[in-house]
């Protein structure tokens, strides 16, 4: 059971002021990433909740056109943080948990793939007792990649690429992409909710001043796993941040954004007949 948390809020057009993509306002963007999202989703068993900070009347009723609940209110950001993960772990340890803040853009394959690693993951991360990698496990007693608690951040963003911020990672294949190992993640990110409850210190003290870098650090493995999880993300990826500075490349996210905005006419269209 895939379980999304969603969390909204339509009053502040980009918290550090970055430019929007295809001339969208936040409002539309919102929209845009909620359908594909949903439209990702179609096929595998799910539930959304929406985290709705402080949102305007018309968002509320575009999200009344679709199987959600709710948690409503004034949160602001830090709170609104906190309450999705309370959301989380409240859960049952085998569901697989997804919290997603409102401006990340789905591509249609985004859970097929996320899916498919899910279910192989032993055979995808397994590593043979001669490798290097195998080695350097068991030298620290870090134990098989497969057995730590896994988290999927589902955009590829280019920065992890320049120069300076190049870092030596674990590249592995799936079905559909190759998944590389990362060690940082915005607050848009995907792990069973039994893996929530066991970080439960780190990602609340993250959520004060919604301090995602030193969240990450003390949760994601690097050079050395003991006690902490295996970050990975798609490549491609199958989300993108909507900020032109940092849009996961090698993916045709205008259209994208064109095939949830025709969704959105059809169901408009569908609401008005009905």
């Amino acid at each position: 059971m895939y379980r999304i948390i969603f969390r909204t809020c339509d009053k502040v057009h980009s918290l550090h002021n970055a430019t929007r993509p295809f001339g969208l306002d936040k409002r539309s963007l919102i929209k845009l990433c909620f359908i594909s999202l949903a439209d990702a989703l179609e096929g595998f068993e799910h539930s959304i909740h929406i985290i709705a900070d402080d949102i305007s009347e018309d968002l509320r009723d575009f999200f009344m056109q679709y199987p959600v609940t709710f948690t409503n209110g004034t949160f602001g950001n830090d709170a609104s943080i906190a309450i999705s993960l309370e959301q989380a772990f409240s859960y049952d340890d085998r569901d697989w948990v997804y919290l997603v803040e409102d401006d990340y853009l789905h591509s249609p394959q985004a859970f097929l793939w996320i899916d498919d690693f899910i279910k192989e993951r032993e055979r995808i991360l397994l590593t043979k007792p001669k490798s290097p990698l195998k080695r350097l496990m068991l030298a620290n007693r870090k134990g098989e990649l497969h057995r730590h608690p896994l988290f999927i951040h589902t955009p590829d963003y280019p920065d992890r690429y320049w120069p300076r911020d190049r870092k030596r990672s674990f590249i592995f294949l799936s079905k559909y992409c190759h998944w590389r190992q990362i060690a940082n993640t915005t607050f848009t990110f995907l792990a069973e909710a039994k893996t929530f409850k066991r970080y439960r210190k780190q990602l609340e003290r993250g959520a004060v001043g919604a301090m995602d870098g030193p969240m990450s650090e003390s949760i994601y493995g690097r050079n050395h796993f003991f006690g902490k999880a295996l970050c990975v993300s798609p490549i491609p990826g199958v989300a993108t941040h909507m900020h032109e500075a940092v849009m996961t490349p090698f993916v045709d996210w205008k259209s994208v954004a064109e095939r949830a905005e025709k969704l959105q006419q059809t169901t408009d269209q569908t609401s008005r007949v009905s």
